[in-house]
């Protein structure tokens, strides 16, 4: 998938090199096609220097993983298709919107494969349609030069190229949901201090390699204990120590132990000025007064 998020750079360029810098040499269609497919084959190679290198570095990091989990086949990370089902392998068990989904990776590789066949389709297709027989050389009035297809192109060419296109673009927005579910549980589990930096990295941008890479050493985590223990380590820091249970009236204190008597230890009672069982300035009174609530408005047998 990365070779072709980097050969589309420099095709985006591709008219703009023709007409500012081969424009003089070209003389007729097939000086045109000419620098086109040249164009094509030099960019394609470049690219795939690049990518293979990426490769490399992605299947030495999952290899590295791997090892130290206990994995076997690791020669997987270096091939194409197979180094995604293996990252989801080292990622495990992953959360779609609160779903469990446990063959992430598979998918993953699954819809890869059909993006990757369809924008090779459309790329032979466009190849394909600029053989000097299709294209026809034409010059605006500001200079420029474009080869316009001619009736001799096949009927097939066009619709490929742009319906293929199309479906290839759609392909790619369920490659990336599943990337991005991928490597966010790849990197909270080997890089928890940023796993959605690297994971945008790795999914959205055809770095994976280098991500995997920097992170080959690193050993696997609990995300959500990490994040336990880093926020009670920032409230520590911040004066907030660890209370008890239910605060300071927890069951060891509070009168819900067995013991009537015991109540919040950190003061006196506020409500002492008011008399009561425990107030002493108030006199002694017998148990049915502490137990009648209305006891001060007099017994009416009296």
């Amino acid at each position: 998938m990365e070779f072709f998020d980097l050969f589309n750079v420099p095709m985006m360029f591709m008219e703009q090199i023709i007409n500012l810098i081969v424009k003089p040499q070209i003389e007729n269609v097939y000086d045109f096609s000419n620098v086109v497919l040249s164009y094509y084959l030099i960019s394609a190679l470049c690219v795939l220097g690049v990518y293979l290198i990426l490769l490399i570095f992605g299947g030495i990091g999952l290899s590295k993983l791997a090892k130290k989990q206990g994995l076997k086949h690791r020669w997987m990370g270096f091939l194409p298709f197979f180094n995604t089902y293996y990252a989801g392998k080292l990622a495990g068990e992953t959360q779609f919107f609160g779903q469990k989904m446990k063959r992430v990776g598979l998918y993953a590789m699954l819809t890869e494969i059909l993006y990757v066949a369809l924008q090779l389709l459309v790329m032979v297709a466009t190849v394909i349609s600029y053989f000097p027989a299709y294209r026809t050389l034409e010059v605006t009035e500001e200079g420029l030069v474009f080869g316009q297809p001619n009736s001799s192109m096949p009927a097939w060419l066009e619709p490929t190229i742009t319906y293929g296109g199309l479906v290839a673009y759609l392909v790619w927005f369920f490659v990336i949901i599943f990337f991005c579910v991928l490597f966010i549980s790849f990197f909270r589990k080997y890089y928890a201090r940023g796993p959605i930096l690297l994971a945008f990295l790795s999914a959205i941008l055809p770095f994976r390699g280098i991500t995997i890479f920097a992170v080959r050493n690193n050993a696997p985590v609990d995300y959500n204990d990490y994040i336990r223990r880093r926020t009670q380590a920032y409230m520590r820091g911040s004066g907030y120590g660890p209370q008890p249970p239910y605060g300071p009236y927890g069951p060891q204190n509070g009168p819900y132990n067995g013991n009537p008597q015991n109540g919040p230890q950190n003061g006196p009672d506020p409500f002492e000025g008011f008399g009561g069982p425990n107030n002493n300035s108030g006199g002694s009174s017998g148990s049915s007064s502490n137990d009648d609530p209305f006891s001060e408005f007099g017994d009416d047998k009296k």
